[in-house]
């Protein structure tokens, strides 16, 4: 996936031709796909399938699988991290806002949701090692979700509503290491129902 820079930005520019359908609807549903059947399964006719486009059409907006993959991995990165922000920066105390977080993953945790699992975590299992940009962008991902946990726990310090930590820096990336994981098991059929809102309970219960 060498060149994935180059090709992304290629991507993104009109370069003054005229649209023939909806690149973030057409984006919305590749994201679909690449999280049903990964990124090397995928094929480029099955891409375009899952996006309505003809190949033709697939081609002038992205050139080629590659750049569409890292087109919407950005989109599905950024909107996770506008998700994460809103329910990190709510109303409440640090405690409650962290129960929001917890929320949030438990809901993306089950039901279709949940099996259909998180391509973040897909893209680090399948191509973080081989490919580095995509690992860059994953580790990018991560931090920021480690920062707002981070951030919460420092706050709650502040207020009062979360225990102080000696190493809230070491706690946070264990909360990191939860959130992930509960997509992960979420996928799972059989595991991806309420139940991971117990699991936020009980990790909320380490505070206690």
């Amino acid at each position: 996936m060498g060149g994935m820079e180059t090709q992304a930005s290629h991507s993104s520019n009109a370069r003054g031709r005229p649209r023939e359908f909806d690149v973030d609807a057409a984006l919305d549903l590749a994201i679909d796909v690449f999280r049903q059947r990964g990124y090397t399964a995928t094929t480029l006719a099955e891409l375009a399938a899952g996006m309505g486009l003809s190949r033709g059409s697939l081609y002038k907006a992205f050139h080629d699988k590659q750049s569409v993959f890292v087109a919407a991995y950005n989109r599905y990165a950024n909107a996770g991290a506008q998700g994460l922000e809103l329910a990190s920066t709510g109303p409440g105390s640090a405690r409650e806002r962290l129960e929001a977080v917890l929320a949030l993953y438990a809901r993306q945790s089950q039901g279709e949701e949940g099996r259909q699992g998180c391509l973040v975590v897909a893209t680090a299992i399948e191509l973080s090692v081989t490919e580095p940009v995509i690992a860059q962008r994953v580790l990018a991902s991560w931090q920021r979700t480690e920062r707002v946990l981070l951030r919460l726990l420092k706050e709650g310090a502040q207020d009062g509503s979360i225990p102080e930590r000696a190493d809230p820096a070491a706690t946070a990336r264990t909360l990191l290491c939860l959130l992930q994981g509960m997509r992960i098991v979420g996928k799972g059929s059989e595991m991806a129902g309420p139940a991971m809102e117990r699991v936020a309970h009980a990790a909320l219960g380490l505070f206690d």
